[in-house]
């Protein structure tokens, strides 16, 4: 068995990553020689270059791969990137692929292009012919609080979403589920919903945040306006992906209570961390400085 991990150093890869470092059966795949230096040496496995957009890096990086964690972040060529290398593993002989989605939306609602994008590049890899196919959909990272942690210590949580209440995930927890998905003998398979154990609104998380910090954290609701929409823009996001993530708030406001997911139970056996495990380990120390 060998195991090919795509983004090994991402929100959920670097995770991913940690569980698999001192197993010498596991290829990593980097694009920058940044990346490459910061896996070498810390892995047992192979640290491979190349990029995702190469086919010929591709075709090398899938090389007697038999599983793969597939993940990528949203950008404009996601789809292209993702699907080449699914393709490409699966011609190659692989039989298992475990894929990086999102939750659904529940109701009506129109996907955007976040949570949309991960759908069209799933049925292309079913099409494919994929032996072993599975789809994780978690909810909203916890973890990407974490660089909003020095404005969570000065008593601030400013964050589009809107008045609704969601099951924020810990991201340790779906790298646990992607994990023991890839190295299972028998995977649970087919599409996996990850959340926290509870829906909370964004008022329930300030406190929860509050109560690690050891300060009163007040929620402040941010207008998805062209305020919003420029300070993005100041940051060198591209318009199109401004675009795609306003739609994806628009939806986090539209639905309101979104449903949990049962997967962390399902493939773990045991229950999801909560929001104040997350902030008790990790947003704690690094709003002290100490991460």
């Amino acid at each position: 068995m060998t195991v090919l991990v795509t983004t090994p150093l991402g929100a959920v890869g670097r995770y991913v990553t940690e569980a698999l470092r001192d197993r010498s059966d596991v290829r990593f795949l980097v694009r920058s020689a940044a990346s490459a230096e910061a896996l070498d040496g810390s892995v047992r496995g192979e640290v491979f270059r190349g990029d995702a957009a190469n086919a010929a890096d591709v075709r090398r990086a899938v090389v007697g791969v038999d599983r793969l964690f597939l993940a990528h972040p949203f950008a404009e060529g996601q789809i292209a990137a993702e699907t080449a290398l699914g393709v490409a593993a699966v011609e190659a002989g692989a039989r298992r692929i475990v894929k990086l989605g999102a939750r659904r939306f529940g109701g009506d609602l129109v996907p955007d292009a976040v949570t949309g994008n991960h759908d069209v590049i799933a049925d292309r890899l079913r099409a494919a012919g994929v032996e072993e196919l599975t789809v994780l959909q978690p909810d909203r990272f916890l973890q990407n609080f974490l660089p909003s942690a020095p404005a969570l210590a000065r008593g601030t949580l400013a964050d589009p979403a809107g008045p609704g209440a969601r099951g924020y995930v810990d991201v340790r927890d779906i790298a646990e589920v992607a994990v023991a998905e890839l190295l299972a003998d028998r995977p649970t398979g087919g599409e996996i919903e990850i959340s926290g154990p509870a829906a909370l609104t964004l008022a329930e998380l300030a406190a929860s945040f509050a109560t690690a910090l050891g300060t009163p954290v007040r929620y402040v609701d941010v207008p998805l306006d062209d305020a919003w929409r420029a300070g993005l823009a100041e940051r060198g996001v591209a318009p199109r992906i401004v675009d795609g993530l306003h739609d994806l708030y628009a939806n986090y406001r539209r639905e309101g209570v979104a449903g949990l997911g049962d997967g962390v139970q399902r493939v773990l056996g045991r229950a999801p961390r909560t929001a104040g495990d997350f902030a008790a380990e990790l947003l704690r120390p690094t709003a002290s400085g100490t991460a």
